[in-house]
C-alpha cells in the first residue's frame, strides 16, 4: 500500500476526535458538582455512547453490502446496537456507562480481525485505537462520577 492509502484522511481524523469531545464533556459535566448538570450528562453520555456504538456496528453492514464479504457481516453489524440499548434503558447511569465499555471493546477487537483480513484499511485501525481508548475513557470517568441525587 502506498503512503496515501496508509494514513489516516484528515477528514476522517477530525470528524473522528470531534466525536469524542460529547464523551469528554458529559465526563467533566458529570463530575461538576452541580446535581442538574451531572444527572442530565450522565443520561446524555449513556445515549450518546449507545447512538456511537451503533454507528460503530453500522460499519460492517455496508461491508456486508458488497458482494464479496460474508452475509454474516449483516448480523455482527446489529450486534453492538442490540448490546447498547440494553444498559442505557435497564441501568442506573452510571452502571450503564461502565456497561458501555465492553461493548466498545469486543467491537474494536472485531475490527481488528476484520482489518486483518483485509476487510478495512490499516488507516481505520489507527483512528479506532485513539477513538476507542478516548470512549472508553470518558465512559469510565463518567462511571465513577458521584452520585448527582441527594439521599437522606
Amino acid at each position: 500500500m502506498n503512503d496515501s492509502q496508509d494514513s489516516i484522511p484528515p477528514l476522517a481524523m477530525l470528524m473522528g476526535c470531534g466525536g469524542l469531545i460529547p464523551f469528554f464533556l458529559c465526563a467533566g459535566a458529570a463530575h461538576s458538582g452541580v446535581a442538574l448538570w451531572s444527572g442530565i450528562a450522565l443520561v446524555i453520555c449513556g445515549i450518546y455512547g449507545a447512538v456511537i456504538l451503533s454507528f460503530i456496528g453500522a460499519v460492517h453492514w455496508g461491508l456486508a453490502l458488497h458482494g464479496d464479504r460474508s452475509p454474516l457481516w449483516f448480523v455482527w453489524s446489529v450486534m453492538p446496537a442490540l448490546y447498547a440499548w440494553q444498559p442505557v434503558v435497564f441501568l442506573d447511569t452510571r452502571m450503564a456507562l461502565l456497561a458501555l465499555v465492553p461493548g466498545f471493546l469486543v467491537s474494536w477487537s472485531v475490527d481488528r480481525r476484520a482489518t486483518a483480513a483485509g476487510l478495512l484499511p490499516a488507516w481505520y485501525m489507527r483512528l479506532r485505537h485513539m477513538l476507542t481508548l478516548g470512549a472508553t475513557l470518558a465512559l469510565a470517568a463518567g462511571s465513577l462520577a458521584p452520585s448527582p441525587y441527594f439521599h437522606g
